[in-house]
C-alpha cells in the first residue's frame, strides 16, 4: 500500500524537560524536581516525527536557527526519514526553546515558550514547500505566525489539500478565514480559549463542539478530551469516542500532536473516522505511558500490537 504524503507546517523546538515537579512554583520560590533531559520538540516536530513513525512520507516545512540546537533537530527528523528540504536555517535567528515542567503526580505538563526562528516562518516558504509534492493532507498548529496559518490552510485548499488543525497552543484567535478546514482539533485548554466554554463535562463539550462548528464551519470538530477520549462533531450529532483505560499516564508531552499525526495517516489509508480516532487514541496512549516528546512517540508495529491485544480481551 502506497504510503500517505503528508506535509506538517509549524513549530520545531529544543526541549528543556524538567520531569517530577511537585507543583508549578510561585515567584521566589524553589522547589526540588526529579530530574531533567534536552530532548527534540516542538508541535510541529513532534507531528512529524508521529507521522514518520506511524507511516506517512512526511516533510517538515519550518524555520531553525542557525546553531548546535537547530543541526540537532535537522539530524533527529532524518533519522525519521522526514523530508526536511523545506526547513530553512536562518542565520540571523535563535532555535525555538520550550521548558517543559512535568507534575510529578499526573504527567500533566505546563509549558513556557522561546519561539525563536518558528516567528519567521512566513507564507511564501510554505508556498515553496506546498507546491513541491502532492500530499493528500497538511498538519498544522498556532505555533507559528498566524498569517501563516491562515496562508497554509488558502493554499492547501486551493490545491484541494484537506487540512488538519492541531488549535495549540491556547489562543483566541479569528476563526474567519479558517472556514471551512477539514478538521479542528483543539485540547480542553484550547477549547475553552477558542469558544470560552470549559468542556469539562459532556453537556459543556457538546455545546463548546456546536459554537466552534458555528465559528468554524469545518467538516469536522474533534475535541481532545483527555482521559474522556475525544468528541467528534460533524454540525449534526456529537459522538463521544473514548480512549484507552488500559494506558497509566507518565508524561502528556506529545501526546496531542501524536493524536493529530495517527489520526492522519489512517484517514489517508482509507480509515473512517471513528477508526481513525481509535488508531489515534491508541497512538496517544501509548505515547503518555512513557517520557519524552519524539521519543515517547510509538511506530505503527507498536500501536498494532497494542490494539491487537485489546481486541483480542
Amino acid at each position: 500500500m502506497k504510503k500517505p504524503s503528508i506535509l506538517v507546517v509549524g513549530c520545531m523546538n529544543t526541549d528543556y524537560t524538567v520531569y517530577g515537579t511537585p507543583r508549578v512554583a510561585r515567584f521566589g520560590e524553589t522547589l526540588f524536581c526529579e530530574g531533567y533531559a534536552y530532548t527534540p520538540g516542538g508541535k510541529g516536530a513532534n507531528q512529524a516525527v508521529a507521522a514518520a513513525k506511524l507511516g506517512a512520507d512526511c516533510t517538515m516545512a519550518g524555520r531553525l536557527g542557525d546553531d548546535a540546537n537547530g543541526l540537532t533537530l535537522i539530524k533527529n527528523l532524518e533519522r525519521y526519514g522526514v523530508d526536511t528540504l523545506d526547513i530553512v536555517i536562518d542565520q540571523e535567528l535563535q532555535t525555538g526553546m520550550a521548558t517543559i515542567l512535568v507534575d510529578r503526580q499526573t504527567g500533566n505538563y505546563v509549558c513556557y515558550l522561546v519561539m525563536g526562528a518558528n516567528n519567521h516562518l512566513f507564507p511564501g516558504q510554505v508556498e515553496l514547500a506546498i507546491s513541491r509534492k502532492s500530499y493528500d493532507m497538511v498538519l498544522m498548529q498556532l505555533e507559528m505566525p498566524l498569517e501563516t496559518v491562515y496562508s497554509t490552510y488558502e493554499l492547501a485548499t486551493a490545491r484541494g489539500i484537506p487540512v488538519f488543525l492541531d488549535a495549540g497552543p491556547a489562543m483566541d484567535i479569528p476563526l474567519e478565514r479558517l472556514r471551512g478546514i477539514f478538521v479542528i482539533s483543539p485540547n480542553e485548554v484550547e477549547t475553552k480559549a477558542l469558544t470560552g466554554i470549559d468542556p469539562c463535562s459532556s453537556k459543556n463539550a457538546i455545546s463548546a463542539a456546536k459554537r466552534l462548528f458555528e465559528r468554524v464551519h469545518p467538516k469536522y470538530v474533534l475535541l481532545k478530551l483527555g482521559a474522556r477520549g475525544a468528541l467528534l462533531f460533524d454540525g449534526e450529532t456529537p459522538e463521544l469516542i473514548p480512549c484507552f483505560s488500559e494506558v497509566s499516564a507518565i508524561d502528556t508531552t506529545a501526546a496531542g500532536d501524536t493524536f493529530g499525526a495517527a489520526f492522519a495517516v489512517q484517514y489517508c489509508l482509507g480509515a473512517n473516522m471513528r477508526s481513525a480516532i481509535r488508531y489515534a487514541h491508541a497512538a496517544a496512549g501509548l505515547c503518555v505511558s512513557r517520557r519524552g516528546a519524539q521519543a515517547s512517540i510509538p511506530g505503527a508495529a507498536e500501536v498494532d500490537v497494542f490494539l491487537t491485544a485489546i481486541d483480542n480481551t
